[in-house]
């Protein structure tokens, strides 16, 4: 990114723009020659055609800076990842060059902006503005210690208001975690084998976050940690009383999936056709692999399956492959887990989010 001079970019542009939390180039490899995709919006009953270009949001990476002024240069470098990745994209899948290796600029590419995509969409933002609030309680909803009657009181109003009330955090803070998950995610991606699939028949669609994950053991969540015991000690030092307590552990779970380091396939549909997919860094996997009608439609079901399974808001297909989303998309669930907590915190966060769309820059 040093090479692109963002310190020097221009903060202005790119604000009021819409922005696309899918990439337009991307969308595109699923669409007719008019640009149109046949899209499942949960917020409407029946899907339709809609144009790539209407697929956007206004201002969704537009940040406020340190001088308080709107600056659109988180879409900027966007547009720098999706543009070598669509150029790469092209390489690889290309009859003219399949089968020979990916080259290494090809292959780091494509491993940046697959790892921008894992963190850059509207799930993410919900589940950082859920753990924001989640912080908000921890900080607020630890019942007190030796209290009287009126502290005890006191913290029973505190659990009664947070039922109802939700801390969100600024839009700032999923733009400014953005860079920080992406760079991790893209070296591990980096260290495992890539390969690009060709289906030979059937069809795949793909949704608002692409990337599905597989692995040989069933994907099952880890079990969630009991609440930790609180254990106080007294000692008597000087002729005064010390109280020695343990830390509370306190884990956190993504419900999407088990996590990218601890899967065997991590898989992304780029075209109706085609799929990438990193597999275990052990396995020894071909750079190109052209697989039978059959195995491409077992393939194509069982990653349709798990777009369906993962859509957020919406999922998109070809217009010639409307039959892919005559159903619904089902029901989004609650976005993490937690172990460790009061029974309160882990009542809230196992429950559905009372609302999906998170915030955007200058409104909700």
């Amino acid at each position: 990114m040093d090479e692109w001079d963002l310190e020097n970019a221009d903060p202005s542009q790119q604000v009021g723009a819409r922005h696309h939390t899918v990439p337009a180039f991307y969308l595109r490899r699923f669409a007719n020659s008019q640009n149109q995709l046949w899209v499942r919006d949960r917020r409407s009953s029946v899907p339709g055609l809609r144009k790539e270009s209407d697929l956007a949001i206004r201002d969704f990476y537009t940040f406020q800076n340190i001088h308080g002024e709107p600056d659109g240069r988180m879409e900027q470098v966007l547009q720098k990842v999706e543009g070598s990745a669509a150029s790469a994209l092209r390489r690889v899948t290309s009859a003219v060059t399949w089968g020979r290796p990916i080259s290494p600029k090809d292959k780091t590419d494509l491993c940046v902006f697959v790892a921008f995509q894992y963190v850059r969409g509207l799930r993410k933002r919900r589940e950082i503005e859920l753990m924001s609030d989640f912080y908000v309680r921890i900080m607020q909803l630890n019942a007190p210690v030796g209290a009287g009657r009126r502290e005890a009181g006191a913290y029973r109003d505190i659990l009664r208001d947070f039922r109802t009330l939700e801390v969100t955090s600024h839009p700032n803070e999923h733009v400014s975690l953005m860079g920080k998950l992406a760079e991790p995610l893209s070296e591990h991606l980096l260290n495992r084998p890539l390969t690009v699939i060709e289906l030979t028949d059937g069809a795949l669609l793909t949704c608002d976050e692409p990337i599905v994950t597989f692995a040989a053991k069933e994907d099952k969540p880890d079990p969630v940690i009991p609440q930790a015991r609180r254990r106080t000690r007294r000692r008597r030092r000087r002729g005064q009383r010390k109280i020695r307590q343990t830390r509370t552990l306190i884990q956190v779970q993504s419900t999407r999936n088990r996590g990218l380091a601890r899967v065997d396939e991590i898989v992304m549909p780029v075209g109706r056709r085609t799929l990438l997919v990193f597999s275990h860094p052990a396995a020894p996997r071909p750079s190109h692999l052209r697989i039978t009608p059959e195995e491409s439609h077992e393939a194509a079901d069982e990653v349709n399956k798990r777009m369906l399974a993962q859509a957020y808001f919406m999922a998109f297909a070809h217009p010639d492959d409307r039959h892919l989303l005559a159903d619904p998309l089902p029901e989004v669930g609650p976005l993490y887990r937690l172990g460790g907590v009061h029974p309160e915190q882990a009542r809230i966060a196992g429950v559905a989010p009372s609302h999906l769309r998170p915030e955007l820059f200058g409104r909700r």
